[in-house]
């Protein structure tokens, strides 16, 4: 992050005091739009209004209590260089900690509560498995690397990973790929553009990815942790947040620009609101968790295939049938079978010997040890262990993990059916076997209530598609509507995290509104000498120093080749950024925009 540029305080637009700002999707990157109009953009917060379909904000980032125990759907990993959530965290004050921010509270609880896994992945029913710390590839998936990361993106559009790489690559039973499935919940039919992205933007965590060393976690849930202060200020700056309203429709102008009016639902009734040129409307175009169904320890979650009412993602269909630069939902929403998968968060209530029981094992204290993945589960499973207390309400003898099965359509090892079939409990005896805990059962599932969720569309922003199937934050052409949220193209960055939705927000809130202030870049880790070399070092198996004898052996007639491979790998690295602190920007790109009278000496 660039503190000269990003902590500077732009001057306040035009007339944005006489302009109002209709926010559609309560998620982060809703909140997050609040945020940046109301404190960067100095919007009064009156002005601002938000509609949530749900009866809370948050969307995804969900951490509510039952009357049996806790529901959580997903788990978030964060990581040091996710520079807008960062800046958004800074911005919010601590609910807990007078004259701190939401950010000093997440920084100074990884500061003591670090997490350092050495039992990344079990396997054999209960074994760790070793081997994970051995990143090495064959020479062919070397150099299929190499090859995603150097291909333009324009020309792998429409690819899946087993496309490219080949159905049958070796690269799928490598340690490499279990440790970046299993943690990103990429499958091999998902896109190749999304996992090039993930390799060159998360470069960071290659060397020591096995030991999950920089992933971040905060406190409490994400909910409790970063959205209801974020909340909680927002409503204090006067900003309207309207739950249980659906947006069903924009009208637009013939030139699909600039919208005119939003067709709402709000208890049971329906209503037009006019929307004057110059305010904004920021449209979330689509929801990971839309269509969740929960189960329980005795109730399966149901997939809910229905197409009548898919909340944001049919406000989105809409919207594309009106014009082509508005994107393509179909790519992403059409193949449930291909982005679903099912979640169950378990609450332990008075039966503390079973997580006291995983941290002698896993060696890590709950909540420090990060994402556990058991490789040869035929569901795919892997579980994260919560520090105690998750929710601020938690009582001591309350223990609370999440698991999840990336390939719950399998039939299980223990449980012979598909995990998408089975009860909580059911669930939870496969986890047991494979835990080698079996003995625990009984006395286990008496003290547990799991709730269980089946998600048809957490991973479909993953499907392969071309780069214009998702709309641009800003589309072109149009002066005050922009897309938000994890379905909204933005060039160099990947999507299913949290920066995504905030980094939608920031740039569609600083181009909607003109503000005189340079858009955060996306972190450019991978043009980093220093990690390019610790990545290719660990995928070689090289330890220490690299010598002449790790060097491959070159024969003199692919030297012609090899320096074309050089050269385009050369030619796409993107220039740095300029220093010129003026406004325009083209002044750096020219030779001369003076006129010196000064005679020039030959």
């Amino acid at each position: 992050m660039n503190i000269y540029r990003t902590m500077y305080h732009a001057p306040k637009p035009e007339g944005i005091e006489k302009r109002k700002a209709y926010i559609i999707g309560g998620g982060i990157a809703g909140l997050a739009t609040a945020t940046f109009l109301a404190d960067d953009a100095k919007m009064p917060g009156e002005n601002i209004t938000i509609f949530e379909k749900l009866p809370d904000v948050g969307g995804s980032m969900d951490g509510t209590k039952h009357d049996f125990g806790y529901q959580c759907r997903g788990e978030r990993e964060l990581e040091p260089y996710m520079e807008c959530l960062w800046y958004l965290c800074s911005k919010a004050p601590s609910l807990e900690n007078v004259g701190r921010t939401v950010l000093d509270d997440i920084v100074d609880f990884n500061k003591d509560e670090a997490i350092h896994s050495e039992c990344r992945a079990l396997v054999n029913r209960g074994h760790i498995y070793s081997e994970i710390h051995n990143f090495k590839l064959s020479k062919q998936d070397m150099a299929n690397i190499q090859r995603l990361l150097t291909t333009p993106e324009e020309e792998i559009e429409d690819v899946s990973i087993e496309e490219f790489f080949g159905k049958d690559s070796t690269f799928f039973e490598s340690n490499v790929w279990l440790a970046f499935h299993s943690m990103l919940a990429f499958k091999p039919y998902h896109s190749a553009i999304e996992a090039k992205r993930y390799f060159l933007r998360f470069s960071n965590l290659g060397p020591r990815i096995d030991y999950l060393e920089g992933i971040i976690h905060t406190k409490y849930n994400e909910y409790d942790a970063i959205i209801k202060p974020i909340k909680v200020w927002l409503e204090n700056k006067g900003i309207c947040i309207v739950t249980d309203c659906s947006i069903t429709d924009l009208d637009l102008d013939g030139a699909c620009n600039t919208v005119l009016s939003l067709h709402a639902r709000h208890g049971g009734s329906e209503t037009i609101m006019t929307v004057s040129p110059e305010d904004f409307v920021f449209v979330t175009n689509g929801s990971m968790s839309q269509n969740s169904r929960y189960g329980d320890n005795n109730t399966v979650a149901v997939t809910d295939r229905s197409t009548e009412d898919r909340g944001v993602f049919t406000l989105w269909e809409m919207l594309a049938k009106k014009h082509e630069k508005f994107g393509h939902p179909e790519k992403f929403i059409s193949d449930i079978e291909r982005s679903k998968w099912m979640s169950f968060f378990p609450t332990i209530k008075g039966y503390l010997q079973f997580i006291e029981k995983l941290e002698e094992l896993t060696g890590s204290k709950a909540g420090t040890g990060g994402i556990i993945t058991i490789k040869d589960s035929g569901w795919d499973m892997s579980i994260i262990l919560h520090h105690k207390p998750f929710y601020p309400d938690q009582a001591p003898d309350e223990e609370i993990f999440w698991g999840y099965g990336l390939f719950g359509e399998n039939v299980g090892d223990y449980i012979k059916k598909p995990m998408c079939e089975c009860t909580g409990n059911e669930i939870m005896t496969e986890l047991l076997y494979h835990l080698n805990l079996l003995d625990m059962k009984d006395d286990l599932l008496a003290h547990t209530y799991i709730s269980t969720c089946m998600m048809p569309y957490i991973t479909s922003q993953f499907m392969p598609r071309k780069i214009s199937d998702r709309p641009r934050n800003v589309p072109e052409g149009c002066t005050n509507l922009g897309f938000i949220g994890q379905y909204v193209e933005v060039p160099g960055d990947v999507v299913f995290t949290v920066e995504t939705s905030v980094r939608t927000a920031l740039e569609a809130v600083y181009k909607l509104a003109k503000l005189d202030k340079d858009i955060i870049e996306v972190y450019p880790l991978n043009y980093d000498t220093r990690l390019t070399i610790q990545r290719l070092k660990k995928f070689a198996g090289i330890s220490g120093s690299v010598t002449e004898d790790d060097l491959p052996k070159i024969s003199p007639l692919d030297l012609l080749k090899i320096k074309k491979k050089i050269v385009n790998f050369i030619n796409s690295i993107p220039p740095y950024h300029h220093m010129y602190t003026g406004r325009d920007q083209s002044v750096p790109e020219k030779k001369s925009v003076l006129n010196p009278q000064f005679p020039i000496d030959k």
